[in-house]
């Protein structure tokens, strides 16, 4: 049976939605580390390429760090914005939506000059053609196998509304 316009229109309205972010990555700041004192993150995002509509996880004990976004100059000297409130959940995602360097930092006491802070540079959307990313984390592989189990129920309800 061939397929209706409505159905084909449904079908391509859904994968417009669920394609992108089954495309997107997220990345666990600091992998099993996650978001803590004296771990090295100039290191942890060396050989990582971040892009627009990838996502920062920040991970850590609720209570014992938080994170703010800052600038450039905020970041060099630690300083905490007095106008921002931090994220302070403990498993804090944050969308990176432009492209461009992005700056974060612990804003508990101490923190960040105890190498809490995390510099990246965020590309715009990779290219149909680009490399394959590093292998992602425990965490990035769940998230991901979620996306995709979403996307087979899609495809299997199309189905059977095209048999």
């Amino acid at each position: 049976m061939a397929i209706s316009t409505s159905h084909l229109f449904l079908f391509l309205s859904i994968v417009a939605i669920f394609a992108p972010s089954a495309l997107a990555t997220n990345y666990t700041v600091g992998d099993d580390a996650g978001w803590n004192t004296n771990v090295n993150y100039t290191a942890w995002a060396q050989g990582k390429t971040f892009y627009v509509g990838d996502f920062l996880i920040f991970k850590y004990p609720a209570g014992d760090h938080n994170v703010y976004k800052v600038n450039g100059s905020d970041f060099q000297n630690c300083t905490v914005p007095a106008d921002q409130t931090p994220f302070s959940t403990g498993n804090d995602p944050i969308f990176l939506a432009k492209s461009g360097k992005k700056w974060y930092i612990c804003g508990k006491e101490g923190h960040c000059g105890q190498s809490q802070k995390l510099v990246i540079t965020v590309m715009d959307m990779a290219p149909a053609n680009s490399p394959a990313p590093p292998p992602p984390s425990a965490a990035t592989k769940a998230v991901l196998s979620g996306q995709i189990g979403f996307v087979v129920v899609v495809v299997a309800i199309l189905g059977l509304m095209m048999a």
